[in-house]
């Protein structure tokens, strides 16, 4: 080997290291960024979406970083969703767990329509200004929830909290929940207690597999080293 051919083997050896570490990240980036798409595909594709904006926001990527660490085989790049203090990042449907929810949602709360999204009115969110069976008088929570629905009427309709179920004239027992009334007419928004267990849909895993089928991984990476070798054989 003559001495230019020496001293690009010498620059390769010195600089391939950080090109390589460089190149490495790169790629598990790019990929964690595919397997996002996927994920947001799948959600889309699989659920009940009512707001793709709040979809796209619960799904990140944590990316590799360039320069740390050292060795490559300890670079690392996350993709998944968001746990946030109301919600769990759709943990329950890739992993079949019981849900953590504590209360659930009607159809009347999205307005008739499972695809629309809850209703203002329908949330709980603080004290709300609800009526309560136990704020009225009465000798039995009979007698107060009658009590407390007279108050209603006369105010033309409102929302009360039941805090326990509760038997009516007419012997339809009334579940526990957040419930809506006017003109006489009951609804149940929210109904309190464990939500039931969602459909199990592993979007994650399918995205992951999504990757591999759709993608050829070894050739990504054949590309890179190439790229690299030629940066230094100029």
């Amino acid at each position: 080997m003559d001495p230019a051919g020496l001293k690009k083997l010498d620059r390769f050896f010195k600089g391939f290291p950080n090109e390589a570490r460089k190149a490495s990240a790169g790629i598990l980036n790019s990929l964690a960024f595919t397997v996002k798409k996927y994920n947001n595909e799948n959600i889309n594709r699989e659920m009940t979406v009512r707001n793709k904006g709040f979809v796209k926001s619960s799904l990140i990527v944590q990316m590799a970083n360039q320069k740390q660490p050292a060795l490559m085989q300890h670079q690392v790049a996350y993709s998944g969703s968001i746990n946030r203090p109301r919600f769990t990042g759709w943990k329950e449907q890739q992993e079949g767990t019981p849900p953590r929810k504590k209360r659930g949602t009607t159809r009347a709360a999205r307005g008739g329509s499972k695809h629309a999204q809850m209703r203002h009115t329908a949330r709980m969110r603080g004290k709300g200004g609800y009526y309560n069976v136990d704020d009225y008088k009465g000798k039995t929570r009979r007698t107060r929830y009658y009590h407390m629905m007279r108050i209603i009427g006369e105010r033309g309709g409102g929302t009360f909290i039941l805090g326990k179920t509760i038997n009516i004239k007419s012997g339809m027992p009334l579940p526990r929940g957040l419930w809506h009334v006017k003109a006489g007419k009951l609804e149940l928004l929210q109904y309190f207690g464990v939500d039931k267990f969602p459909k199990k849909i592993k979007w994650m895993s399918k995205s992951i597999t999504n990757l591999r089928q759709r993608n050829d991984i070894q050739r990504i990476w054949g590309q890179q080293i190439n790229r690299i070798v030629r940066m230094y054989n100029k």
